[in-house]
């Protein structure tokens, strides 16, 4: 192999194969981290970073060669390089959340998910690109550039964590995180072939993170592996007794995770009519990807059990989530729109004038709605150890497609109830274009769909590199 290939390799490897590289001393942190940046330079008309922080990178790489030089290495992160999507604070580092009014808005002190990365050791290379305060799933940015998906130029890599999605398949980073209020970690993640996990609520602080729905909002990572979401997700869960959504019991440690060889006595649901369930035709080659993911799944020991999920409408509960959104960002972004009303797009204005023109009657009927999916999703889950569907109703589309309103349907079920959801990838479609396999459980069930969604990994191995990275 020459060298070349040698270091394009690297860059795609996962976070246990680079521990075990930088533990042989065969690279070192500093050369790795040299090896995205000069990767990200090149591959710059992706426009996935808002930000590189290429001196605190190659810094903290440095940090990192010594401590494991002198045997102090922190841990499986120690040595990493990842990114995180540019609504998460960085000291000192701009975060723009994708708006342009947030351009020179520096954070005063790390969001804990950032402190928590820097004590094991990951090197931060940047922020990522993402939808305008990530308030839709396309990463049609406006102010910092559209972002590209790796796999078809022209192409959006979804939203709102479009970013991270595109860096992690480009091989711009090894993980990222990204955060997620309807899908848009999951959506990125299908859209470009990689996995990532919308976490149980309250397992991962959301303190330091520019809000888009202050009930709805998950912080998750983003990886080309399943294993590498566990390894981050150990790091970055924990409570945190100044965010109000934390869950302040301890957890068990996500180290001990292993991917299953066989999902013997588990029960995994499996939805009978999609196009129901979306409120919309569900693309051809989804569903036949669905189809054979859930055979695969039942090959590996799985039982596949038919569910329906009786007075759930994506139709009639999306508009009242995004009245909570769009009041919400009205609060949150209030000053800013004040001060520099031109620093937003007259969309993302539009969809604040409709939040502060809300009444408070409305707002209540609106949770209402919202909450009524629980009790929908207890019958569930006493049902089934496991809810599987396609991520997407459709694959990645060009920027001159207008955005499916259906687009969070599978999706955006995980975040009302506040349960964990993984997607994996589920394939190309004849087009070429990945598809993702969404696995859903009950709230604190994170390590149960993991184990899926790597059991699935492994067996199925739809992994798949964009040509050209």
């Amino acid at each position: 192999m020459n060298a070349d290939a040698y270091t394009a390799d690297l860059a795609f490897l996962s976070i246990a194969e680079l521990g075990a590289h930088l533990s042989s001393g065969a690279i070192t942190a500093r050369r790795l981290t040299e090896l995205y940046l000069q990767r990200i330079d090149t591959h710059k008309k992706l426009n996935a970073y808002i930000t590189v922080l290429a001196d605190s990178a190659l810094a903290a790489a440095d940090a990192s060669d010594k401590r494991r030089k002198e045997g102090h290495a922190r841990g499986p992160l120690d040595g990493i390089p990842i990114a995180l999507k540019d609504n998460i604070d960085v000291a000192g580092v701009a975060t723009t959340a994708g708006v342009e009014a947030r351009r020179k808005i520096a954070a005063e002190h790390d969001a804990p998910v950032t402190a928590r990365l820097k004590y094991a050791g990951a090197i931060i290379l940047g922020k990522l690109n993402m939808h305008e305060a990530a308030h839709g799933a396309t990463t049609a940015n406006e102010a910092y550039g559209f972002c590209y998906n790796p796999h078809r130029a022209g192409f959006t890599p979804g939203g709102s964590s479009g970013g991270s999605g595109a860096a992690i398949a480009a091989g711009l980073c090894v993980a990222a995180l990204g955060t997620d209020t309807l899908g848009s970690i999951r959506i990125p993640a299908s859209f470009n072939g990689i996995a990532g996990l919308k976490p149980t609520q309250g397992l991962v602080s959301t303190r330091g993170v520019v809000p888009l729905a202050f009930s709805l909002d998950h912080v998750g990572p983003m990886a080309r592996h399943v294993n590498d979401l566990a390894l981050m997700l150990e790091v970055i869960a924990g409570p945190d007794a100044a965010d109000p959504f934390s869950m302040m019991a301890v957890r068990a440690p996500q180290a001990t995770f292993q991917v299953p060889s066989t999902l013997k006595g588990l029960r995994i649901g499996r939805l009978r009519d999609l196009d129901e369930f979306a409120a919309d035709r569900t693309h051809a080659d989804v569903a036949l990807g669905y189809e054979a993911a859930l055979a695969q799944l039942a090959h590996l020991g799985a039982d596949i059990v038919d569910v329906t999920l009786d007075g759930y409408k994506h139709n009639a509960i999306r508009p009242k989530a995004m009245l909570v959104i769009e009041a919400d960002l009205a609060v949150v972004y209030a000053k800013a729109l004040e001060e520099q009303p031109l620093g937003h797009t007259q969309l993302f204005r539009d969809g604040i004038a409709f939040g502060q023109q809300q009444s408070a009657p409305k707002l209540a009927q609106a949770f209402e709605t919202i909450r009524s999916v629980k009790p929908i999703a207890n019958k569930l889950f006493a049902a089934v150890d496991a809810f599987v569907t396609p991520t997407t109703p459709c694959p990645a589309f060009d920027f001159k497609t207008a955005m499916p309103k259906t687009l969070t349907a599978f999706t955006a079920f995980a975040n009302y109830i506040g349960a964990p959801s993984v997607s994996v990838p589920m394939g190309l479609t004849q087009d070429k274009l990945p598809m993702g396999l969404q696995i859903t459980t009950a709230a604190g069930h994170d390590a149960t769909a993991l184990k899926i969604a790597g059991a699935y990994e492994t067996a199925a191995n739809c992994r798949a590199k964009p040509a050209g990275y």
